[in-house]
């Protein structure tokens, strides 16, 4: 195949020598390496005059070769590049040559390659220092194959050199000399990171760093773009490893070269240009002095006072200037954000992070100017485009161009510290000066509010940009704002308003908030807008209530015109309404029964948003729908209930008796909104339209749940009976036991509401709860083969669990104990799924857990026969799972009831984990490490150290030593 006149053929023919080292080299013997490696530099100088993506594959096989059989890289090769050299001048090849040839003799042999035979000896030193410090070469084959490296350096230098250092100005025939200097350069950059990657401290480092000013020169070269792009690539490349390569002799030639006219004329020519298509050199040089600037800013930032610093910052905020939209028209704005954010980093701070400088500080005067000015530039390259423009970007520039104003926002952010106020009044400036036009400017006004956003959200207590937020709204901002055609504008004003939530706080702030909340509300109608206005409005009313308390029923007009005819508008802002108009009545409203109205008035809205659901429940078209409404209603009495908790405060004027009396006594009217709650969470939940949907569960349990930790009486406060009967009619109606989630995880909570010493006691309903989960088939009469719903199963136990704070006795005496605990309790520890056995592990330790003194003694003994019951059928079942049976993720599990066992019951622990691997027959040696293991595990006692000897365990009784799941 290497013999064809065909160059894919013979390009085949290298890649399948390719393909056999890499799945077949051990099966050459040692002794064999050598004439393998003769044959491919053979066939390397054979074809040296073809096609070069063959020369490069047989190469890359060469080094390959070497890799697989690194042990003896250095004396099967040990002067690979002296090798290949002669092997080119001479048209044969020689391999292994075992000493070093003198270096005067190297060199004449070197000065007599042709231009082609060069090019040939880079191919091979470029491929030699990229193969071996590929990420895939075996890490245990990098010391000898790097040694090879290093040692390998000065032959490398001897053929590199001549070309390195001859200067620009002397090249007599310049095509042939470019060709031959890019392969140069190219071998150059490679070895050189190669050789630092092998040992950065290694002495041949420091000798081919001090090639760097030489490879600077050639930036002459702009009529060759091969050369200029690749001296570039090194430059880049020496900046990334600048503590290594780049000297103090090196450092003092970029500074010159980046601060130059020469630079100068470069941004200037990139400035110009209209489109994002650069000359080449142009860009490459670009990329070098972004590299650099990136480089240098922390002494760029120390020394502002050193002119050539100061043009380097120039240029850089120069670069802003650059016509067109981030991302999408350039990209060179976006990539010179990291250079000012390290800028700014290192005026304001020290390398440990301390406050470094102040107002008093020169540089940090000269800091903020510079900053001030960088800040106004990106604010252009914050404007949006025209929608003519905007709909012509692919979504990749619409996610770059908006990812690029996140970063800049974050820079205005970290620099704020810097610019301070100043910053703040010019942007209110800005947004004046935008309206002040003909038509307005309204990216201009968006591109302001965005940077202001930005500042306000991370102001504190009362910073004297409060002031200048009172210019703003003293303006004519909110009046213009609902006649923007540019919808983010108003998206961008509705952040901003929620961020300056702490300015409507204080005094000056309350009375602009008759300004801004018509505003707010008006957003509401467009679809849009309405999230971003819901968030704004909800905010605003949880912090500033009291401000808001007279427009209250305003608020609810505009909510009942929001559920009747506001079908596009999304549900989560009329959730956030509801819950807006609820916070209000929470902190604003002092009067109960004015404040009980007005709840009437949002209950009834919700029940009639409720009711739609049901009307529409008959046209076949709108099911989803249906169900969305029925949802979002739900939701949104939630929304009022986590609003209404905690409203009242015991004093001598709203006592527990009068709540008690308001919310709880038949006829009161605080008692008939809780009974429209109640109904409308009945009527959701029992339509048949609704029956077993989980969602609706879901949402209807959510509104019970939210008055169970509230200590006083209120709207959302229900009997614990009634919470009970809801859950009775659940269990029995079920049609579908997967659906039943939410209902258990309400029955938990009810439990867990009424556990704690200063709760009522619910014994009797907790004895009624057993009974609903037993005779609701939740548990059936075989739990072994169970093969319930591993939803309902987990809630189960979370139920039991919850009855271990307080009404363990309630499990014990129950007539149902044997099937809940000793059948179905054991058996859950080996369920399939692993949230289940989770559940089930942590019911079994928080029984094992349970203190003897805290319990009557008759509870202390039934628990301990509970023990004495289930502690063989668990250790049996743990036994089997820990030998191998259990996934990985579940070993944890296992350990932890292991430990409570054996600190709890360590001698009845210990028989019983004996006798469950007495179950099982096996060799002699797997019995005595069983046994080992068994009192490892009671000497610890439960002591931490048995979880990993567990683990272990598993490992060994697997008999893999992987840790998989």
């Amino acid at each position: 195949m290497l013999s064809s006149a065909n160059p894919s053929v013979r390009f085949f023919g290298a890649l399948t020598y390719t393909v056999k080292l890499n799945s077949d080299w051990q099966s050459i013997p040692q002794e064999s390496v050598s004439q393998l490696l003769l044959q491919l530099l053979n066939w390397f100088v054979a074809l040296s005059h073809g096609p070069r993506f063959i020369t490069q594959k047989l190469a890359a096989t060469l080094l390959l070769a070497l890799i697989k059989f690194y042990e003896s890289s250095d004396s099967l090769w040990p002067y690979p590049v002296q090798d290949v050299v002669i092997s080119v001048a001479r048209n044969t090849p020689i391999v292994g040559t075992r000493e070093s040839m003198d270096d005067e003799a190297f060199q004449n042999i070197v000065q007599r390659l042709d231009a082609n035979d060069l090019s040939i000896v880079l191919l091979f030193c470029t491929t030699f220092a990229e193969e071996i410090s590929r990420a895939d070469v075996p890490r245990q084959s990098r010391p000898a194959l790097y040694k090879l490296l290093l040692d390998s350096t000065p032959h490398t230098l001897a053929v590199i050199k001549p070309i390195l250092t001859t200067p620009p100005s002397s090249i007599t025939s310049p095509d042939s000399f470019h060709l031959v200097l890019v392969s140069v350069l190219k071998s150059f950059r490679a070895w050189t990171i190669s050789c630092v990657s092998a040992d950065a401290n290694a002495p041949v480092v420091s000798t081919l760093a001090s090639f760097l000013p030489s490879v600077i020169e050639f930036l002459q070269i702009e009529s060759d773009k091969a050369v200029y792009a690749t001296v570039v690539d090194v430059l880049i490349d020496f900046m990334e490893w600048a503590d290594k390569l780049v000297t103090s002799e090196s450092m003092k030639i970029l500074i010159a070269l980046f601060s130059s006219p020469y630079a100068a004329s470069k941004i200037e020519k990139i400035v110009a240009t209209t489109e994002d298509n650069h000359e080449d050199i142009t860009e490459a040089f670009l990329n070098s002095f972004i590299s650099f600037g990136e480089l240098v800013a922390k002494d760029i930032a120390a020394n502002l006072g050193r002119p050539e610093y100061r043009r380097i910052v120039d240029l850089t905020a120069e670069l802003l200037r650059i016509p067109g939209f981030p991302i999408a028209d350039e990209s060179v704005s976006n990539r010179t954000l990291e250079f000012w954010d390290l800028f700014v980093e290192s005026i304001l701070y020290d390398d440990d992070g301390a406050l470094l400088a102040s107002a008093k500080d020169v540089r940090f005067s000269d800091a903020q100017s510079i900053m001030m000015h960088v800040i106004a530039l990106l604010w252009s390259k914050l404007r949006l485009p025209d929608s003519s423009i905007a709909v012509r970007w692919t979504q990749d520039s619409r996610d770059g161009f908006f990812a690029f104003r996140k970063d800049v926002a974050d820079l205005i952010e970290s620099s704020y510290q810097l610019v301070q106020t100043r910053l703040y009044s010019v942007l209110v400036q800005f947004v004046i000066d935008s309206m002040s036009v003909t038509p307005i400017d309204w990216p201009g006004v968006e591109a302001s509010l965005y940077a202001l956003n930005a500042i306000t959200q991370s102001l504190t207590s009362d910073p004297p940009e409060f002031e200048l937020l009172q210019t703003l709204l003293d303006s004519r901002l909110v009046s213009v704002l609902p006649s923007s055609p540019l919808l983010r504008a108003r998206q961008t004003s509705l952040s901003l308003i929620a961020s300056a939530i702490p300015y409507f706080q204080t005094d000056a702030g309350k009375k602009y908030i008759p300004v801004v909340v018509p505003y707010l509300f008006q957003c509401l109608a467009s679809p849009s807008l309405a999230l971003h206005a819901s968030r704004s409005i909800f905010q605003l009313c949880s912090e500033c209530a009291t401000a808001l308390r007279d427009d209250v029923p305003g608020f609810l007009s505009i909510y009942r015109d929001m559920l009747t005819h506001g079908g596009a508008i999304d549900a989560i802002a009329k959730e956030r309404i509801a819950g807006a108009i609820a916070e209000v009545l929470q902190q604003g409203v002092d009067d109960l029964t004015l404040r009980t109205v007005y709840l009437s008035d949002l209950v009834d809205m919700l029940g009639g948003y409720a009711e739609e659901a049901v009307r529409l429940a008959n046209d076949p078209t709108a099911v989803s729908s249906v169900r969305d409404i029925a949802a979002s209603a739900l939701k949104s009495l939630a929304m009022v209930g986590k609003a209404c908790r905690g409203v009242e405060d015991i004093d001598s004027a709203s006592t527990s008796s009068v709540l008690d009396n308001h919310w709880n006594a038949n006829g009161a009217s605080g008692r008939l909104v809780k009974d429209k709650i109640f109904k409308i969470v009945g009527a959701m939940s029992h339509f048949p339209a609704f029956a077993g949907d989980i969602t609706i569960r879901q949402n209807a349990t959510g509104v019970l749940k939210v008055g169970l930790s509230e200590s006083l009486p209120g709207p959302f406060t229900w009997a614990p009976d009634a919470i009970l009967g809801y859950i009775r009619n659940e269990i029995v109606g079920v049609g579908k036991l997967d659906t039943l989630q939410p209902v258990l995880t309400l029955a938990a909570s009810l439990v867990a509401a009424y556990s704690s010493s200063g709760t009522p006691d619910i014994t009797d309903l907790c004895i009624q709860l057993l009974e609903v989960l037993y005779t609701g088939s939740l548990v059936p009469n075989n739990a072994v083969t169970s093969n319930s719903d591993p939803d309902v199963n987990q809630g189960m136990l979370e139920i039991l669990s919850k009855f271990l704070q307080r009404y363990v006795d309630v499990i014990l005496a129950s007539p149902y104990f044997e099937p809940l605990i000793l059948q179905f309790g054991v058996a859950m520890v080996t369920a399939k799924e692993p949230l289940v056995v989770k559940s089930a592990v942590k019911f079994w330790t928080d029984l094992l857990n349970l203190s003897p003194d805290s319990q009557s003694p008759a509870i202390a003994h039934a628990i301990k026969q509970v023990i004495d019951i289930a502690g063989p059928l668990l250790m049996s079942a743990v036994g089997s799972a820990i030998s191998g049976a259990a996934p990985r993720s579940l070993v944890t599990e296992y350990a932890k009831l292991i430990k409570a066992f054996f600190r709890t019951n360590t001698g009845h622990a210990q028989q019983w984990l004996a006798a469950a691997f007495q179950i099982e027959s096996c060799t002699a040696d797997k019995a005595m490490a069983r046994h080992t293991f068994v009192e490892k595990i009671a000497r610890l006692r439960g002591r931490p150290p048995t979880e990993t000897i567990v683990k272990d365990f598993w490992i060994a009784e697997r008999g893999q030593t992987i840790d998989y799941v």
